[in-house]
């Protein structure tokens, strides 16, 4: 098998998009890498690169991440019923008898 070489750019561009995402694994499909290779190369990028202080995550920010995550559950569950009611629709109210 052939051994793949990236560009530094390249990987410059992955690891800084993977702390921009919240999801790495749809990031690595995007780009089509292994998830496995971005987390190696964040490691990497660590050790050569003095880490920049972390700023203060507001509480606003963590709010909107959880509500969104909470409205992506309810769109979900209203899609699945939509979809109930258009199956029990369909029988027209007739009963099924067994």
């Amino acid at each position: 098998m052939k051994k793949r070489y990236y560009s530094p750019k390249l990987k410059e561009q992955a690891v800084r998009l993977s702390y921009q995402r919240e999801n790495i694994k749809e990031l690595a499909d995007e780009l089509g890498l292994e998830v496995q290779r971005i987390y190696k190369w964040r490691k990497a990028a660590k050790t050569t690169i003095s880490p920049k202080p972390e700023k203060a995550i507001p509480d606003d920010t963590l709010e909107v991440k959880r509500l969104r995550k909470a409205l992506r559950e309810k769109e979900l569950e209203l899609e699945i019923l939509k979809k109930a009611v258009h199956i029990f629709s369909k029988s027209d109210g007739k009963s099924m008898d067994l």
